[in-house]
């Protein structure tokens, strides 16, 4: 079935924001042929569940948008005003598309407008929010900006933005935005400066829902900024910013979520160790100093696995100590970015050879779940095996069998691949071999996220880390 989406133009309102430039493409201000009519179309994907999206136009064989993921927005596309039937399929993990349209619709453009479809809610009632915008109020010399509230679920809000240091009141609100709002607070002009953009609850500017910390906006620029659904699984703000610029997309995490870290024991040959870090957040600590009182993670044993430790973002030391009084691995300079998630594994072996020396290989982690598949990462991490091929079947006999991934090195991961929800065994082979060195049965369910690691001596550990 189509709903009819109705767009409006946005009428002027009081806000402000960050900076980059959007383009408005209107170049038929003097061609009154429908035939030269065009419009400006983007989409923003910010349905928190929900795989990657393919957007199609009038029932096209390809699509005019693909792969686009979470927190993700295409660059302006100009296309025929007119109306479009449009229709927008998740993607599954064999990367067809689902059997029927996420989200179905009749999108009417008018000439000279710019369009932002967003996709909204969890899977389950996923639907789309249209914001039209006639490109006036410009200045080349400001900063442009609308603001949306993305995020189904939340209250209404109150937006400040503000000099960074500035308290807030109830007279640094620049406007209240509540989900269901069709329009954005915008567009409006600003300054060229560094502000900070604060949101808290309505009426109630001692409850901050997100802080932005200091943001620089540049002049000539044109932002839109959705406030999406906090899908990293760091800190307590309920939102991120997406910041859309026409081209690109940013995301600003609040100030004070940082980065999550957890130390991996890895090392089959090592005993019960303490893992410090020190950084220009954490000046107190010192991994020259290795008492007990002093470590990040404390007595961690052979296959442990510590909690997530959340750090401000920036750089590093890091350093493992099996004696308490010197550091058996060490790494400088391990720098950690706002809204990401790491795993550090200490690898290799005490009395290995130089290929397999003791060292710390962080990995990236994907901490947001979604509705139509399992995420399965595998990590080479038996210090003692070459290179392997990796099969992931259904079944335990691989012979006619193409490897998912070959020539997999000591260290190397997969990255996180969708499975559909079901059984499958995960083997492990010499590179170029049938003959099998592991093999792990693995059950997993849509909205699951697993790591599987291999360790020394043919043992596989499945790790899940379902939110």
């Amino acid at each position: 079935m189509h709903t009819k989406l109705l767009v409006g133009s946005l009428a002027a309102g009081t806000l402000l924001l960050s900076g980059c430039e959007m383009s408005d493409n209107n170049d038929n201000d003097t061609d009154d042929s429908s035939d030269n009519a065009s419009a400006n179309l983007r989409v923003l994907h910010a349905s928190g569940d929900a795989p990657a999206v393919n957007v199609y136009l009038d029932n096209a064989l390809t699509p005019a948008i693909d792969t686009l993921d979470f927190g993700e927005a295409s660059a302006w596309a100009e296309v025929d005003a007119q109306t479009y039937d449009v229709d927008v399929f998740g993607i599954l993990p064999d990367l067809s598309d689902t059997a029927d349209a996420v989200i179905s619709a009749d999108l009417d453009l008018m000439d000279d407008m710019n369009y932002t479809v967003v996709a909204v809610n969890e899977l389950a009632s996923i639907s789309a929010k249209v914001f039209a915008d006639d490109g006036t109020t410009t200045d080349s010399s400001k900063v442009r900006v609308q603001v949306a509230h993305l995020t189904s679920g939340a209250p209404a809000v109150d937006v400040h933005v503000t000099a960074p240091t500035d308290a807030l009141s109830a007279n640094t609100v620049l406007g209240t935005v509540s989900f269901s709002d069709t329009d954005t607070l915008g567009p409006v002009l600003v300054d060229a400066d560094t502000y900070r953009i604060r949101i808290t609850a309505q009426n109630d500017a001692s409850t901050v829902l997100y802080d932005s910390g200091e943001v620089s906006l540049a002049a000539g620029s044109d932002l839109f900024i959705g406030a999406i659904p906090n899908e990293s699984g760091i800190g307590d703000s309920p939102v991120t910013l997406a910041v859309l610029d026409g081209t690109d997309t940013t995301l600003l995490y609040d100030q004070d979520d940082g980065a999550a870290v957890r130390a991996v024991h890895n090392v089959s040959d090592v005993g019960e160790v303490d893992i410090f870090a020190a950084g220009d957040t954490t000046a107190n600590l010192d991994v020259t100093d290795f008492s007990n009182g002093n470590a990040t993670f404390a007595d961690v044993t052979y296959e442990a696995v510590s909690n997530y430790a959340e750090v401000a973002a920036g750089d590093f030391d890091l350093a493992v100590s099996t004696d308490n009084s010197s550091a058996a691995i060490s790494a400088e300079g391990v720098s950690v970015a706002s809204g990401m998630s790491y795993s550090v594994f200490a690898m290799g072996t005490a009395s290995g050879a130089d290929s397999a020396e003791l060292e710390l290989v962080p990995y990236i982690d994907d901490r947001r779940d979604i509705a139509t598949g399992a995420k399965v990462r595998i990590i080479h991490g038996a210090a003692d095996t070459a290179d392997v091929d990796v099969y992931v079947t259904a079944g335990t006999d691989i012979t006619n069998e193409d490897p998912a991934f070959v020539d997999v090195s000591y260290k190397a991961d997969t990255g996180f691949v969708q499975l559909a929800a079901g059984t499958y065994y995960a083997t492990v082979t010499p590179a170029d071999s049938k003959t099998i060195a592991i093999q792990a049965q693995l059950t997993v369910a849509a909205g699951d996220i697993i790591t599987v690691w291999a360790q020394d001596g043919g043992d596989v550990v499945v790790r899940d880390d379902t939110p």
